[in-house]
């Protein structure tokens, strides 16, 4: 059984690897536009063989869809016209909606599942693929209704493989709850590293010498492709003007009270805050 991915980076590199570890699949074989992040996947062991997306399309009996949601959206359509009536075909993006309903009356939806394996990081590129990046993460399933049996069950055993819980839920759901608790963090990343910079970026002695670990950990995330990262925010934009809008009401509400010297109510509020505490993240 030959597995095809399209798109060799973290997520598309780590799944290849993860499954070349368990023995899964017979053949790797990969494209990626990005030829430097090709020829990184071949020597490390990721894909066997970098082939034309045409003939990968062919030869492939399992495809994994690892790029760009908007790309995912683009090209979808196009590749479940010319599978075999067996071929599956998965997607790894981190918006589901727009491109389930893509192909929603496409005649071969059914080979195609839509899942999002939550484990991205921000270091990007198939040097930072490695075999156990999705371990005891959750790998979430869209619209699993509208595929056929048989082609849930390869998408569930490639991540169970790989030892991710599955959870099932809507696209729309998806969408929906993944603003809040992904694309807003990465707002609020890329929003306070700018603040930061856009303050004290001829300063470097303030970052060499004051930066703590608060800042650190908080801009993680703004160290993330934005590549990847902008179609996200495209795909999901509705979603994530209403995050966003709630999230700065939140931070007026702060700021009214530092203004007005209302200290008891910001203890208040950061002593509900500390129940995130109790939200286990995995």
């Amino acid at each position: 059984m030959n597995i095809g991915i399209i798109g060799l980076g973290l997520i598309g590199g780590s799944i290849s690897l993860g499954l070349r570890k368990s023995n899964f699949g017979d053949k790797f074989i990969g494209t990626d536009s990005n030829n430097e992040n090709a020829t990184h996947a071949v020597k490390l062991g990721i894909v066997d063989e970098i082939i034309p997306l045409q003939d990968l399309i062919l030869q492939s009996s399992v495809i994994i869809l690892s790029i760009p949601v908007d790309g995912i959206e683009k090209i979808l359509p196009s590749i479940l016209n010319q599978i075999k009536s067996d071929t599956v075909i998965l997607d790894t993006g981190s918006t589901k909606y727009d491109i389930c309903n893509r192909v929603f009356s496409h005649p071969k939806r059914s080979r195609f599942v839509a899942t999002h394996p939550i484990a991205g990081v921000e270091n990007s590129g198939p040097i930072s693929a490695h075999s156990d990046l999705f371990y005891k993460k959750n790998c979430i399933i869209c619209d699993s209704e509208l595929s056929d049996p048989d082609a849930i069950d390869v998408a569930e055993k490639i991540f169970s493989i790989m030892k991710m819980r599955m959870v099932y839920i809507t696209s729309k759901e998806h969408d929906l709850y993944i603003a809040y608790l992904s694309h807003l963090p990465h707002v609020v990343s890329f929003s306070l590293a700018f603040t930061v910079l856009k303050i004290f970026k001829k300063e470097e002695k303030i970052f060499n010498n004051m930066m703590g670990s608060g800042l650190a950990s908080t801009t993680r995330l703004a160290k993330s492709n934005p590549e990847t990262w902008l179609p996200i925010f495209i795909s999901n934009r509705k979603n994530l003007i209403q995050a966003i809008d709630i999230y700065i009401n939140h931070l007026e509400i702060f700021l009214d009270l530092l203004k007005n010297k209302k200290f008891h109510k910001i203890d208040r509020y950061m002593k509900n805050a500390n129940d995130i505490k109790d939200k286990k993240y995995v």
